[in-house]
């Protein structure tokens, strides 16, 4: 259960209401600052709301016991089934992930660092993917909380209710070097760094921001396209420089296009002298299908009790889209069939994409538009989830037309280093996409100390 903060909410707005000119100088502060901090996807402020997101300390550690048990279940389910052809087509592989996949690496886990996506549903969160392979926004999220508690109205605030905040971009590297260490065997105390993706994308702010941070704790650090990259004896070189962490924020997909160009990144990754986080293994859990595995019988029998209850209370009935006959809430039906009737209880979406891109939601399509979505979506390997009963929290904006209260989808996103949780990424957004790349906004969550 998700313990209310909507006293807290309720106090936040009041300070912001009380004294609107003072509210107006704080947001034009605000987003001034965010711009001149680089706290900005592309040349966008990441939030124009004075408040950020709340959590009671219990619905906190009931999202670490969640996703531990979450993460526990999927490398049972890892050990017992991705070894055979059958589940990696389940999963949704092409053959060039799969050899890539199989390359030998020191690095056990098949994800050091990833981020559950879920939406805040009346009394609960429910999940609905898994980025496994390169999830953003922990280097924004560690500024843009340092940015609110200079805020007046925040510190007002923490008067009546403090709070406490975990930094995701303090846990990434700590796992980063964690995995170097304990998997790679990598034996360097300060090992050099470097981000490694395209150097013309709208988060490239955030790729200076770990830069930065990290340079402040003694560690090198160099950002490289990585076309740039070279190989001397096994070791990558960025920008004249031995790299020994290879931070890749570089999507599988985004590499196989231009592979080609690509010969020292990928040779180093096959000579494993440069430490590759995350490594390539990680298309294995990030394929959008994995919440099948979690939610189909045939696959689930390995689990316990408790592992299996968890699944049922946050992760929604998801499936491969095919024309097949599957369980569903405890009955057989007709895949095709039954999504076409009952096309408002779904959600069909591509298998390995970002951002929101080729989501169509059922309760939003027409019927032709819905049959539409079905038959591509057949062709081209998406996957059919049942939707998730969204809650909206109260924001106060200003808008043209003045400040009012905005009912906001809150889309909470924790990130886990290995076993280990490490704070949360919150988007939020007037419509049901919460992805920044389809227009939302992205803001801290802090800890209410004493709310429980």
């Amino acid at each position: 259960m998700r313990v209310s903060v909507q006293p807290a909410i309720d106090h936040y707005n009041d300070l912001i209401t009380r004294d609107l000119d003072a509210a107006g100088s704080q947001l034009n502060w605000f987003v001034q600052e965010q711009k001149d901090r680089k706290l900005l996807f592309g040349d966008r402020p990441l939030t124009y709301s004075l408040r950020p997101a709340f959590l009671a300390e219990s619905t906190y550690n009931h999202i670490q016991d969640t996703v531990y048990l979450l993460r526990q279940s999927i490398l049972k389910i890892a050990e017992a089934h991705f070894n055979n052809i059958h589940s990696l087509d389940e999963l949704g592989l092409t053959p060039e992930e799969i050899e890539l996949a199989a390359i030998p690496t020191n690095i056990i886990r098949l994800s050091a660092t990833a981020r559950l996506d879920a939406f805040l549903t009346p009394d609960s969160f429910k999940f609905v993917e898994l980025n496994a392979e390169s999830p953003a926004g922990i280097g924004y999220i560690h500024n843009l909380a340092a940015l609110y508690r200079e805020m007046p109205v925040f510190i007002e605030f923490t008067k009546k209710y403090p709070v406490r905040f975990v930094s995701p971009l303090e846990h990434l590297i700590d796992g980063l070097l964690r995995t170097y260490h304990e998997e790679f065997d990598g034996t360097l105390e300060k090992p050099t760094f470097c981000i490694v993706d395209f150097l013309d994308i709208p988060t490239i702010h955030e790729f200076n921001i770990i830069r930065d941070y990290l340079h402040r704790h003694g560690y090198d650090c160099e950002i490289s396209d990585p076309r740039n990259l070279e190989l001397k004896d096994g070791w990558i070189y960025a920008n004249g420089r031995k790299i020994d962490i290879l931070y890749r924020r570089l999507l599988m997909n985004e590499f196989m296009a231009i592979r080609g160009e690509c010969v020292a990144y990928e040779e180093g990754y096959r000579a494993q002298k440069t430490c590759y986080l995350n490594s390539f293994r990680t298309k294995l859990v990030h394929k959008k299908s994995i919440f099948s595995f979690l939610t189909d019988p045939k696959y689930t029998s390995i689990l316990n009790t408790l592992e299996l209850q968890t699944i049922r209370q946050h992760i929604p009935w998801t499936r491969k889209l095919r024309d097949t006959k599957t369980m569903y809430r405890g009955r057989m039906i007709d895949m095709l069939e039954y999504a076409y009737k009952n096309r408002e209880s779904f959600v069909i979406k591509p298998n390995d994409e970002y951002g929101g891109k080729g989501v169509i939601l059922g309760f939003q399509a027409t019927d032709e538009e819905w049959s539409n979505a079905i038959t591509y979506g057949l062709e081209h390997g998406y996957v059919v989830q049942e939707t998730v009963d969204i809650s909206k929290e109260p924001f106060v904006m200003k808008t043209e037309k003045g400040w009012h209260q905005i009912p906001t989808v809150v889309d909470l996103d924790p990130y886990l280093n290995g076993p280990m949780m490490g704070g949360c990424l919150v988007r939020t957004s007037t419509s049901n996409l919460a992805n920044v790349t389809a227009g939302g906004g992205s803001m801290p969550a802090f800890i209410l100390r004493y709310v429980r």
